[in-house]
C-alpha cells in the first residue's frame, strides 16, 4: 500500500470514529486530523471538507450493505430462505456497526440536508433491490404462501426489530457483565427476530 494511500485510509478511520462519537453536527476536523496522528492541513488536502470525509465514510457503508443484500437476487433460493438470509445479514451488519443505527438516528434522520445526501447515495443501489423483493413478495403473495403484506412494511419491520436490539445494547451491556453471555443472547435474538418476521409472513 502506498503512503497516500495508508494516510487516506488512516484518515477515513478516524473520521469514522469521530462521527460515530461525536455526531455529525459536533464532529470536527481538527478533532479527526489528531486522531488521525496527521496535521490539519494535511487532512484538508486528502478531503477538503467534513462533509466530503462524511460522504465517503457512508458511501462505503451503503456499498458493504449492497453487496450483502445482492444475495437476495439469487432466484433458486427458497422464498423463505432469501428472508432469513436479509434478517440476519443485516443483524449482522449492525452487530459489526453497534453505534451506526443511534447515529443514523439522531444525525441523518433529524437533519434535512444529510437525509438528503443518504438518499442520494442509497436510492441508485436499493433501488433495484428493492424491486426485485417487491417482485417476490407479489408472487408468493399470489401463490397463496405468504399473507397480504405490503414490501415495505416487511423491510421497515426487518430493520426495526433488529435495530432496536442494538439501540438498547448500552442497556443490555450494562446488566450482561460477561461479553460471551451478552455474544450468545444476541445470537439468540438473531434468531428469535428470524422467526418474528417469518411467522409474521405466514398465513
Amino acid at each position: 500500500m502506498s503512503k497516500d494511500l495508508n494516510t487516506e485510509q488512516i484518515i477515513l478511520e478516524a473520521a469514522e470514529a469521530e462521527f460515530l462519537e461525536q455526531g455529525y453536527g459536533n464532529a470536527k476536523t481538527v478533532a479527526i486530523a489528531k486522531r488521525a496522528g496527521v496535521s490539519h492541513s494535511m487532512l484538508h488536502y486528502y478531503f477538503r471538507t467534513k462533509e466530503n470525509l462524511f460522504q465517503m465514510i457512508f458511501q462505503k457503508k451503503i456499498q458493504f450493505m449492497s453487496h450483502i443484500f445482492m444475495e437476495m437476487q439469487m432466484p433458486d433460493i427458497p422464498f423463505f430462505e432469501i428472508i432469513r438470509r436479509i434478517v440476519e445479514l443485516q443483524f449482522d451488519f449492525v452487530s459489526q456497526n453497534p453505534k451506526l443505527p443511534r447515529f443514523v438516528a439522531n444525525e441523518i434522520i433529524s437533519n434535512e440536508k444529510n437525509r438528503e445526501l443518504l438518499y442520494e447515495v442509497l436510492h441508485p443501489k436499493f433501488a433495484p433491490i428493492y424491486d426485485n423483493l417487491d417482485r417476490m413478495v407479489a408472487d408468493e403473495i399470489a401463490k397463496g404462501t405468504i399473507r397480504m403484506i405490503q414490501t415495505r412494511d416487511l423491510v421497515l419491520n426487518i430493520i426495526a426489530l433488529n435495530v432496536f436490539t442494538f439501540l438498547a445494547l448500552p442497556v443490555l451491556s450494562q446488566t450482561i457483565a460477561e461479553s460471551k453471555l451478552l455474544a450468545d443472547m444476541l445470537n439468540k435474538r438473531k434468531e428469535s427476530n428470524v422467526q418474528f418476521i417469518l411467522n409474521s409472513l405466514r398465513k
